[in-house]
């Protein structure tokens, strides 16, 4: 018995020390992490632009940077979703996630099962750059906090201006053909659609004065107008009451407006059926839409995006107050370290050099003189190689390009892009006339396993039908007036009620978490 306790004591101490001596090999502060090289397994989404990550000068970089090699295990699209799957199914993780697009749902899961592990500790001793971030915006660690109370997966920040706001936009030329202003009001709204439809101003014939890709494009253009910026229907009031946005007065009001337009044929009479390639085909007709320019219109020289400036929000008679939708710059589930991981410390010090302002700009622009330079006013241009654009030059050595993975792209970030004067005017007018107006109707919260199981219960069913009405509506197929309490007392038998309840306690456990 006495030599049985005497194995059991060594081999408690043989693991302790070999912890000790993991432990020891990682530098806190400086390069490289580790004095001593080790080998982590990463695991993320390669994008098709992108060639193996091997290849990549990032890795190439980081490696001489750290001493930590790595091994990777990388697909594309719908492959990587897969695998992914499939790695945490067979418990044959990776050492770490990275470009991991990790959803919320996973996050919650796979943590509480024990497959991701905390971060929190190890942000607090090996994150200085993650941990100053959260220091200075209070909204990111409840917005990445599971309902347990752990962080299990890091996020990315972005705050390009075009990424912040949705953006609709007006065709320029016919506006200054018919010497006419941006509209203020919804009723200016509808004359300049009404000019646009009997006037022609462009002469390209059959005009389509409005236009989108979908009915929820276009609502998340215009419902705002009305006085309701929502998230999928959901939002949070002044009060801080969670409501669902297709039942109130003011939803009501804008599917009166849009029918008013379709019955004009102000708005595309095709917008419920048509396909991505018509909606594009019908380019250089339409007044105002949802796409950017240069893919809706179609133009060689970047320059031409000019002619098409943003349309701006509007009061109604319902609503006296200018507002837009707001998007989040906290983008979860980017990254995310295993159970199966030896060198936590040293990971998580890998992971956090993407924050610093180094760590991004090799993350989103690749290596100096290769992929991008610096001009003499401290802006940075993209280069592109013979034969590629500046994008695919720029993947061949940024992760960032066309991966979701860590950085911090603050503003300052996005104004020094130099290579395109055009993005630059455009930051410009998206600043100045959307973001003041800008409002996130709800915020970034997890759920728990009993409110997902709500969710996915009620939300199908009342989408569907949401979605179904809302055509009928418009369209004519029905009367506003005489179906909008069955449509209400409808949308309610579907436990409507219950469904809302669930983003209430959600939200009630992210406002606590603020206030910790």
């Amino acid at each position: 018995m006495q030599v049985k306790k005497s194995l059991v004591l060594f081999a408690v101490l043989m693991l302790l020390a070999a912890g000790a001596v993991v432990q020891a090999n990682v530098n806190p502060t400086g390069y490289p992490i580790v004095d001593e090289p080790i080998t982590l397994e990463i695991m993320g989404r390669r994008s098709p632009i992108q060639p193996a990550w091997e290849d990549m000068g990032f890795f190439k970089v980081m490696e001489e940077k750290t001493n930590i090699h790595l091994e990777f295990r990388t697909s594309a699209g719908d492959d990587y979703q897969q695998n992914k799957r499939l790695a945490f199914a067979s418990l044959d993780l990776p050492d770490f996630f990275y470009g991991g697009e990790l959803t919320a749902i996973e996050e919650a899961d796979y943590g509480a099962q024990g497959l991701l592990i905390p971060l929190e500790d190890l942000i607090e001793e090996y994150a200085p750059n993650f941990k100053k971030l959260m220091e200075e915006d209070p909204t990111i660690r409840p917005s990445i906090t599971t309902p347990d109370g752990h962080i299990y997966a890091l996020p990315g920040l972005d705050h390009n201006p075009t990424s912040k706001t949705p953006i609709m936009w007006l065709n320029g030329r016919w506006l200054e053909a018919l010497g006419m202003d941006k509209p203020s009001t919804m009723d200016e709204f509808y004359e300049l659609l009404k000019a646009f439809k009997e006037k022609d101003p462009g002469g390209v014939g059959d005009v389509i004065p409005l236009t989108a890709n979908s009915a929820d494009d276009l609502r998340i253009g215009l419902l705002p107008n009305f006085g309701l910026v929502h998230d999928n229907g959901i939002y949070v009031d002044d009060d801080g009451v969670v409501r669902y946005a297709f039942i109130q007065p003011q939803f009501k009001e804008y599917l009166k407006f849009m029918h008013k337009l379709y019955e004009e044929q102000l708005l595309d009479n095709q917008m419920f059926s048509h396909t991505w390639e018509q909606f594009i085909a019908k380019g250089k007709r339409v007044g105002v839409f949802s796409t950017w320019p240069i893919v809706q219109v179609g133009f060689e020289n970047p320059a031409e995006a000019m002619n098409y400036p943003v349309l701006p929000p509007m009061t109604t008679s319902v609503n006296d107050e200018k507002m837009v939708i707001g998007f989040s710059h906290i983008r979860r589930g980017r990254a995310a370290i295993t159970k199966d991981n030896k060198y936590p410390e040293a990971t998580m010090r890998w992971i956090d050099h993407a924050y610093s302002d180094e760590g991004t700009i090799l993350s989103r622009l690749g290596l100096e003189g290769e992929t991008y330079i610096w001009d003499e006013n401290g802006q940075w241009i993209l280069l592109n190689e013979p034969g590629l654009s500046t994008t695919e030059t720029n993947a061949k050595h940024a992760p960032g390009v066309g991966t979701n993975v860590p950085m911090n792209l603050t503003l300052d970030f996005w104004m020094k892009e130099g290579g395109n004067p055009t993005i630059l005017a455009i930051y410009d007018w998206v600043r100045e006339e959307l973001h003041p107006y800008a409002r996130i109707p709800y915020p970034l919260v997890y759920f728990t396993e009993d409110e997902l199981r709500t969710i996915t219960r009620y939300q199908h069913d009342i989408e569907t039908y949401f979605e179904q009405m809302e055509a009928r509506f418009i369209t004519g197929a029905d009367d506003i007036d005489a179906k909008w309490d069955e449509y209400v007392n409808t949308l309610n038998k579907m436990r409507l009620d219950d469904y809302v309840k669930v983003y209430q306690a959600a939200y009630d456990r992210y406002v606590a978490a603020q206030a910790e």
